[in-house]
């Protein structure tokens, strides 16, 4: 069977291009995902390899985040005009599970909290941060310190920040930086700043999730890796812990390396499908 993957895109309500590609055979013909992109991501092959593999079974829709490939980006920049995207896109696929990868993880949950029920199901795959562990959830050089390397013109030192905040030894960066990829991870390099506004809204604010866990009662699975670090169990665990509907599973692999297959299978599991 040939699975054919249409490219389009739709309008946020600030008028916001926002692309995206429909894996599936639309709305309201089969259940619906709506992949969100962690930091420095966006339309990654794995979550393609996951669209192909869910096939005619589910509607899958996987956009350019704000400000990353073909999307448009409006400033100022904002959480809720991120969630206004997700609104928008579930305007193309009807009420829909959102698949939050990472960061992307606390986006959809704020969607979830955010959009009721519109939004159906949550899967997170490796959110992160530790929501029990009273550490600030975002370091503030991911904010601050990336907005002024991209205000002084240098896209790359943006991207060689992050990268060390998350612990890459830096021997690695100059491999990184000869790579094929290393412009486009320039290109997107002010949305680091963004996924870093995402962490800090899950604490801070009037509207932080940390006080609106209750308001999230969709199911929830939250995912990690069997084999990655012991921190990401431990975020997953301490995730899973404060939300009313949530479970947790442990998939084979880490990070991105996660086959796609296992992830086919959540997804497949969260929206009450054969695997």
């Amino acid at each position: 069977m040939t699975i054919t993957t249409v490219d389009a895109c739709t309008t946020s309500a600030d008028g916001t291009r926002i692309a995206f590609d429909l894996t599936g055979p639309g709305r309201g013909l089969a259940p619906a995902v709506v992949v969100v992109d962690g930091v420095l991501a966006h339309r990654t092959p794995v979550t393609l390899a996951v669209a192909s593999l869910l096939g005619d079974r589910v509607t899958t829709l996987r956009y350019d985040r704000r400000g990353r490939g073909g999307s448009g980006d409006t400033r100022p920049y904002g959480v809720d005009r991120e969630v206004d995207d997700i609104a928008a896109l579930l305007q193309v696929t009807g009420p829909a599970a959102l698949l939050g990868i990472s960061t992307g993880a606390f986006l959809a949950l704020r969607a979830a909290a955010d959009l009721g029920s519109c939004v159906t199901a949550v899967l997170c795959y490796e959110p992160g941060y530790d929501v029990a562990g009273g550490e600030p959830p975002t370091d503030p050089r991911m904010i601050a310190g990336v907005e002024a390397c991209v205000e002084a013109g240098d896209p790359g030192s943006a991207v060689e920040l992050f990268l060390d905040l998350v612990g890459m030894p830096c021997r690695l960066v100059p491999r990184m930086r000869a790579s094929p990829s290393w412009a486009d991870l320039e290109s997107i390099a002010p949305t680091i700043a963004y996924d870093g506004r995402v962490l800090a809204e899950i604490a801070l604010g009037r509207r932080a999730l940390m006080g609106r866990w209750h308001c999230i009662e969709q199911p929830v699975v939250v995912a990690h890796g069997a084999a990655s670090a012991a921190g990401t169990a431990t975020a997953a665990r301490s995730l899973a812990a404060v939300l009313p509907a949530a479970r947790r599973v442990t998939l084979p692999g880490h990070g991105a390396d996660v086959p796609p297959e296992a992830m086919a299978e959540a997804v497949a599991g969260l929206l009450g499908i054969s695997p």
